[in-house]
């Protein structure tokens, strides 16, 4: 896919994160989850976007962490909306995504920037 798209697909949640107003400290703590979340995501896009191998190389990773900041706005927002009831198995859902498959995109960047790092080693003794 074009990472243009991932853009535009995250552009609802950006909006709702700016237009999210303080009140409930458990659904703040997931607005800040998927903040962090989305501004490493759109670094490591912005990262993948000026290299076409890296792009190639890192495809799947970069469709995996597109997914998983997708499911957990999805079940935020159930969390938010759906009958109290519901609340236990959607919490216990964002909080397995939280623990299991945010993290991944932490990682993914840190691997891109010490690749990066890698890369350009050489670059400056010459």
């Amino acid at each position: 896919m074009d990472l243009a798209y991932y853009v535009t697909q995250n552009q609802e949640l950006i909006d709702d994160i700016k237009s999210r107003t303080p009140g409930h400290d458990d659904v703040d703590m997931y607005y800040g989850t998927l903040d962090y979340a989305t501004a490493r995501f759109h670094t490591i896009l912005i990262k993948v976007s000026q290299d076409r191998i890296l792009e190639q190389i890192h495809s799947k990773d970069i469709l995996e962490c597109f997914d998983t900041i997708q499911n957990f706005y999805k079940n935020v927002q159930r969390y938010r909306f759906w009958p109290r009831f519901t609340r236990f198995v959607t919490r216990r859902i964002i909080h397995r995504i939280g623990t299991k498959r945010i993290p991944s995109i932490k990682r993914l960047l840190n691997r891109l920037e010490n690749n990066n790092k890698f890369y350009h080693q050489g670059d400056d003794t010459v």
